[in-house]
């Protein structure tokens, strides 16, 4: 299951809707088969003057995937990545393409590596595409029998199923608990304000990363969740108690998988786990839902929830790729030069008492 690259994200409705917002400037994007790669190209000093170009993947879209076939027309083809590649590596006219987020369980990791070898004229890949930022996230295999580590299943132990029956219990003492989805009968509308309203009103608010107290992010949002909820290629849950939205999640559907994007939940309850169990419902869900296969988490590694309850991880990383000769030696430097910024950041955030 791990072996995907599905990506939720260059839909192009979410793209445009990011424009200015997430990218600095426009996207282009260059597409064959059932592969899509939008791509920004970078000057700025980051880049250490070596003309690059970046995968459009970020901490609102963080998928390195390339494959978009929401209906069904395109099989995974390693002639049209290849082809895709070539068309990439024209149009930028990059020395070297950074790519985020690349799932490197996928088979398009060693597809990569045999463009990269042929276009260098290498009889081997080894050593040619550095990489940093490598992290695991959690990942759940939707088929009914996968259970634990092994299958990459819930992993739900004895106490925990306690713990989340009894706050349930605890809640339903309360009034009426129920969930309602946008794949039901909820209001779209109704679903992105209470969905925002609910994230505002926790931890996100007061970091500043709430979609609804950011105004560039609450445009952003606003421009594409109508339309993708409306085909069908976003779902919102809610968990409401009297009517009072407790915890929300936002869910992006691509290709066989499920994405969980963002959640958000009411303070005021955090000690009945409004988010734990809202997951849990979706991860239901998904497991009797016979179009979904696996559930992408998104999430950071650690993640206090996601990774306590779902057993399956997926390997990510920063790919530097490099196109020209040139940039077989850059993509080296650029490696470098990302690892010691990010080490820098780790220790002054350190220094600041916040990891």
């Amino acid at each position: 299951m791990t072996d995907r690259f599905d990506n939720p994200f260059v839909d192009e409705l979410f793209m445009r809707a990011g424009e200015g917002r997430i990218s600095a400037s426009g996207l282009k994007v260059v597409q064959s088969g059932g592969y899509r790669f939008p791509y920004e190209d970078l000057k700025n000093a980051s880049t250490l003057g070596v003309r690059s170009a970046r995968f459009w993947a970020h901490g609102y879209g963080p998928v390195g995937g390339a494959f978009w076939d929401p209906d069904g027309y395109y099989l995974r083809s390693e002639e049209d990545f290849h082809a895709g590649l070539d068309m990439l590596a024209e149009a930028t006219d990059a020395h070297v393409l950074i790519w985020p987020y690349f799932p490197m369980q996928a088979r398009e990791y060693g597809w990569l590596e045999t463009w990269v070898s042929l276009r260098l004229g290498r009889d081997t890949a080894k050593g040619l595409i550095p990489r940093t930022r490598e992290h695991t996230r959690a990942f759940l295999n939707c088929e009914s029998s996968a259970v634990g580590e092994e299958d990459g299943g819930l992993q739900l132990s004895r106490n925990k199923r306690k713990t989340t029956g009894r706050q349930w219990r605890r809640l339903e003492e309360l009034g009426t608990l129920k969930f309602e989805s946008t794949r039901e009968a909820l209001d779209h509308n109704e679903a992105i304000e209470a969905f925002l309203h609910v994230e505002a009103s926790g931890w996100k608010a007061n970091k500043g990363t709430a979609l609804a107290v950011n105004a560039e992010l609450n445009a952003f949002a606003h421009a594409f969740l109508p339309d993708m909820l409306a085909n069908g290629r976003a779902q919102i849950d809610l968990m409401v108690l009297n009517g009072r939205c407790l915890s929300g999640l936002v869910t992006f559907h691509c290709g066989r998988g499920l994405f969980t994007w963002k959640t958000g939940m009411d303070d005021v309850y955090k000690r009945y786990s409004p988010g734990v169990q809202i997951l849990l419902e979706v991860s239901r869900q998904a497991g009797a839902d016979p179009g979904v296969d696996y559930i992408d988490s998104l999430a950071d590694s650690g993640h206090p929830v996601a990774e306590h309850i779902w057993a399956g991880r997926r390997q990510l990383a920063t790919l530097f790729v490099p196109l020209t000769g040139f940039g077989q030696v850059a993509a080296h430097g650029l490696c470098s030069a990302y690892s010691a910024r990010d080490t820098a950041r780790y220790w002054a955030k350190r220094a600041l008492g916040r990891v």
